[in-house]
């Protein structure tokens, strides 16, 4: 469990000081957007944890399957509604790299997500 955290903060600390440099040296980078997109995808994985966790808690392998089917749905609908909010808010002002850095965040926490849950429920047998 601290394992977990502490990769999940490292993740989220690197994002941020990622965007934050990033978004210095090249101004049409939206930085609020990515930031804001960095904590919600960070908080989505803590969410994820404990849903997975007490998935986990039953004993059926299916459910920890379930879960991790789940969350990443709820990951991915979470995160398509947050660009749809990005894009309607920015009518005139869409920066389509910002968005691509976005959804790659996307991948990168959960494949994180993924592989560190599937390690922890394999110590779990």
């Amino acid at each position: 469990m601290k394992q977990y955290f502490l990769f999940l903060t490292s993740l989220f600390l690197i994002f941020f000081g990622a965007i934050s440099f990033w978004c210095n040296r090249h101004a049409d980078y939206d930085l609020v957007a990515m930031q804001v997109a960095n904590i919600l995808l960070a908080l989505l994985s803590v969410f994820s944890y404990f849903m997975l966790r007490k998935n986990m808690k039953v004993g059926r392998p299916r459910a920890f399957v379930n879960g991790v089917y789940g969350s990443t749905l709820l990951r991915l609908m979470l995160c398509m509604g947050s660009i749809f909010i990005y894009l309607f808010a920015n009518k005139g002002n869409i920066h389509q790299p910002t968005i691509f850095v976005m959804m790659g965040m996307y991948v990168v926490y959960t494949a994180f997500e993924t592989i560190s849950l599937s390690k922890i429920s394999k110590q779990n047998k």
